[in-house]
């Protein structure tokens, strides 16, 4: 049955009504000469706890007074908003207020155990960035609020995602959690909701990136270790931002590893950052990975002089005190061949790149 809700749809609504974990932070950062900003501000972090509420796996919450929140770890997509019957049947129209149509419910929580809300859409659980940054970042939240262990509450996964299943059999060993269906509707008689540490252009919160530094000692990886590689992040299994002429740069850099993330375990992932004196790599999830290296690591990031306002990893080095450098690379469009490819979201990451040998490796020296 169809009910009328008022659509806040970010979690920032309650903030008045619950206890500041991290205060916005002012961000000053010159990452680039032809960055179109230097300043930023952070989110004020937070988390909310709601009585007699509905979720599912859009993912969609829906709290008792009848307030949609629909934020996750991508801004919803306009497709959803505006064809919302085509694309998921919960709405026809996108407004303040909207009549939904959430299915029945398929599973109640009535007891005592305190659950956490960790909202995923599809299409971002595979993606390392968001899993870390936007997903794994509510347990710290978690923590701070109640100073008590985060492994110690049950956590409700919005939607299956195999990389974080892995990252918790490797982080998180005694980690409880529930992975929603897809299609389920699931009811709560007490939520706890913890806010975004980033902003959806990825401003964030700087307190973030050291809490989540430190769990690489979980691999007995001491902070004493003295790094001693330099490595290049292939992205050859990649649909997209490729370098079309690593073969050649890789032959001309000396002392370089050839590193392709996908044939890695993520212990291993964890352990190859770590041990890094240099990173160059195209603009790419798997560089969340420099959450593991050690302070001061040089970070050589290849990007499309039109993606320059992409700051995320700039600003996650900021945080982690890294020395991290833009270098615009020439960009090589992809022929769609009259469609999108499977696996690419926007339209904007249709390209690969090729860069100047001679003067890469100048620059890298």
């Amino acid at each position: 049955m169809a009910q009328l809700v008022k659509n806040i749809t970010s979690i920032k609504y309650f903030l008045d009504k619950h206890d500041i974990v991290d205060p916005s932070y002012d961000i000053n950062m010159n990452y680039h000469s032809k960055a179109p900003d230097s300043k930023w501000k952070s989110l004020p972090t937070f988390v909310a706890e709601f009585n007699n509420c509905t979720v599912n796996g859009l993912p969609v919450l829906v709290t008792e007074d009848r307030h949609m929140v629909t934020e996750h770890v991508w801004p919803m997509l306009d497709r959803y908003k505006k064809k919302g019957k085509k694309h998921h049947g919960l709405w026809d129209k996108w407004d303040d207020e909207i009549n939904i149509n959430m299915p029945p419910v398929t599973k109640q929580f009535n007891d005592e155990d305190k659950y956490v809300w960790l909202p995923i859409d599809k299409h971002s659980t595979g993606n390392p960035w968001h899993i870390w940054i936007d997903i794994i970042s509510k347990f710290r939240l978690v923590e701070k609020r109640w100073r008590n262990n985060f492994t110690k509450y049950i956590y409700i996964l919005a939607n299956p995602s195999p990389y974080f299943d892995k990252v918790a059999k490797e982080f998180f060993p005694n980690l409880k959690y529930y992975v929603m269906p897809p299609g389920e509707t699931w009811k709560f008689q007490h939520l706890i909701v913890p806010s975004m540490s980033n902003c959806q252009d990825g401003v964030v919160t700087p307190n973030l990136p050291p809490w989540l530094r430190h769990f690489k000692g979980s691999f007995g990886i001491p902070e004493t270790q003295k790094p001693f590689r330099k490595i290049f992040v292939s992205r050859d299994k990649a649909h997209t931002r490729k370098l079309n002429n690593a073969g050649e740069l890789l032959m001309a850099l000396k002392g370089w590893e050839n590193v392709i993330l996908e044939d890695l375990p993520i212990r291993e992932q964890v352990k190859v950052f770590a041990e890094a004196t240099h990173v160059l790599s195209t603009h790419g999830a798997g560089l969340v990975n420099i959450l593991w290296c050690k302070e001061g690591t040089k970070i050589i990031e290849l990007q499309d002089v039109k993606m320059l306002h992409k700051k995320v990893y700039p600003l996650l080095s900021h945080s982690l005190k890294l020395k991290h450098e833009l270098y615009v690379a020439k960009t090589i469009p992809i022929s769609r061949g009259g469609k999108k490819p499977k696996g690419v979201k926007r339209l904007n990451d249709l390209i690969n790149f090729d860069v100047n040998i001679p003067d890469l490796i100048r620059h890298l020296d």
